[in-house]
């Protein structure tokens, strides 16, 4: 589309009179339907404020399909560093989710968000996965996305023999051990409490309270200091709750999600670990 084409559409997408452009713009009325019509082009120096009451990219007016990736790294940083604090986390997931849509080929769609609706049920996650990698995308309850680029052999190299995660999934095997997980993840880092106050609070019998306490320990979610109080010994914990733990279930979640998938490309040719 020509630039007059896409300054009508723009403005009409809007619900903008030529009127009330020309007034947010400070021209006549009349200069803007000569802009629409091909008469006349807008001055250079208004450029950027009709993008900007237009609500679009030099590149959307000029119908420059051309994207180079400095181009895209400056817009985001901008586009994120201006939002507020507590806007950015969900701004950067949309990003992430136009980044999943653009490996599927709708570059044309830029403007289409997830529905909203999804956030509220367990559905339409999606995935990429070929030779190259893969992506995950949960748009349920607990939305994320995650990406796994693969470089050579690096998720065999960096697995090896499974015995982290062997080792981490025994951790969190038991029961007790599980719900002493949550309980930290229930306060704020550096609670304090006595092994006796978690065995309470989640139901632990006196015989697995040491175990349990270890394998917090193991986990690094704990930590553990002596200390004397009015001339008594106390053993006192810490409470180091990690977000990859919380990353850890939600990714469980997915694993034994069965519901539909809004989008996926299953082309992979190669093993996962080389």
């Amino acid at each position: 589309m020509s630039l007059s084409q896409n300054i009508k559409k723009l403005r009409l997408e809007k619900g903008l009179t030529q009127e009330q452009l020309a007034l947010k713009l400070g021209v006549s009325a009349q200069a803007v339907s000569k802009w629409e019509n091909s008469d006349t082009y807008p001055d250079g120096a208004l450029l950027t404020p009709l993008a900007q009451v237009l609500d679009a990219s030099l590149d959307t007016l000029f119908d420059n399909r051309k994207v180079t990736m400095a181009d895209v790294s400056s817009r985001i940083t901008r586009l994120i560093g201006n939002s507020k604090g507590k806007d950015r986390l969900h701004l950067a997931r949309e990003i992430c989710w136009q980044i999943e849509k653009g490996y599927f080929g709708h570059a044309d769609e830029p403007d289409t968000l997830y529905d909203p609706d999804e956030l509220k049920q367990c559905l339409s996650s999606s995935y990429v996965l070929d030779d190259n990698g893969f992506t995950h995308v949960s748009n349920g309850q607990a939305p994320f996305f995650a990406l796994f680029p693969q470089y050579e052999n690096c998720f065999g190299e960096v697995i090896g023999d499974g015995e982290e995660a062997r080792k981490l999934f025994l951790l969190l095997s038991s029961p007790d051990t599980m719900r002493a997980v949550i309980f930290i993840h229930r306060n704020r880092p550096d609670y304090v409490f006595e092994a006796e106050l978690l065995a309470s609070v989640c139901g632990i019998d006196g015989d697995r309270l040491e175990k349990v306490m270890q394998e917090l320990l193991e986990l690094d979610l704990a930590s553990k200091k002596e200390l004397e109080l009015n001339g008594e010994r106390r053993t006192l914990y810490f409470s180091n709750p990690k977000h990859m733990t919380v990353a850890l279930m939600l990714m469980a979640h997915e694993f034994f999600y069965k519901g539909s998938y809004s989008y996926t490309a299953h082309c992979r040719t190669v093993p996962f670990l080389g």
